[in-house]
């Protein structure tokens, strides 16, 4: 069954571990034309689109708004943006450095801000056919700790239930330019993010690539709007 990805410009934030490099690799799989950005990349100008299958890997802090517009503005169009650049952090909220909590405000809610603005006005502005479903995507990966109050995360925790806020605003607004948006409530994968948290069971986890296979199922039905997901490990909330 086809999930229509194919040849389509897909963004992904992220893109080099984890969650975001798996969903990367899902989309290309699928025959995408897929931009991988990471802090970590090389800040090489994209001089091209990537052709079906193949993945561009480049430079992007998100939370970097002139580098954010100029990235984007490099792009000659844009069908799907996956916002999956994220940090961890664990501890109690009380014992919590103001500099963490901005860390991790700035990443997952500036830096997710940053990039759908740039993504709706790239969107909005492309010329489709007026029969068209499909006019543009945007999903990000959240967290259920955003849904359910997990012990020790209480900045992440506040974090991710801004960025989930901002989805649904997002949704409202970007729906006049035929742009559907999608927020992702993840239950525990077993990525980089978990560091060195000794306690963390990751046999009990969704791999990395479980997740960006149920992404890919959300991203093929253009004719819906799945405005929020909840993907848990099959032993639910851990």
């Amino acid at each position: 069954m086809s999930t229509g990805l194919h040849g389509l410009i897909c963004v992904v934030t992220g893109a080099s571990s984890g969650i975001g490099a798996a969903i990367a690799r899902a989309l290309a799989g699928e025959g995408a034309r897929v931009i991988g950005l990471a802090r970590r990349h090389p800040a090489l100008p994209l001089t091209r689109p990537p052709a079906p299958g193949e993945i561009l890997a480049a430079q992007l802090d998100v939370t970097d708004e002139d580098a954010v517009r100029a990235r984007f503005g490099e792009l000659p169009e844009l069908d799907v943006l996956i916002q999956a650049a994220g940090c961890g952090h664990f501890g109690a909220l009380l014992d919590t450095a103001s500099d963490t909590l901005r860390s991790l405000l700035d990443v997952h809610v500036l830096g997710s801000f940053l990039c759908a603005r740039e993504a709706v006005r790239l969107m909005r502005a492309q010329q489709r056919p007026a029969e068209a479903t499909r006019r543009g995507h945007i999903l990000t990966i959240g967290s259920i700790a955003s849904e359910r109050r997990l012990p020790g995360c209480g900045a992440y925790t506040a974090a991710k239930s801004a960025q989930a806020a901002l989805s649904r605003a997002l949704a409202d607004e970007a729906r006049s330019a035929q742009v559907r948006v999608t927020h992702v409530h993840a239950g525990a994968v077993a990525t980089p993010l978990w560091g060195e948290v000794t306690s963390a069971d990751r046999a009990r986890m969704m791999s990395a690539e479980e997740l960006a296979a149920v992404i890919v199922s959300a991203l093929s039905h253009p004719q819906l709007a799945l405005e929020e997901l909840t993907v848990l490990p099959e032993t639910g909330v851990l």
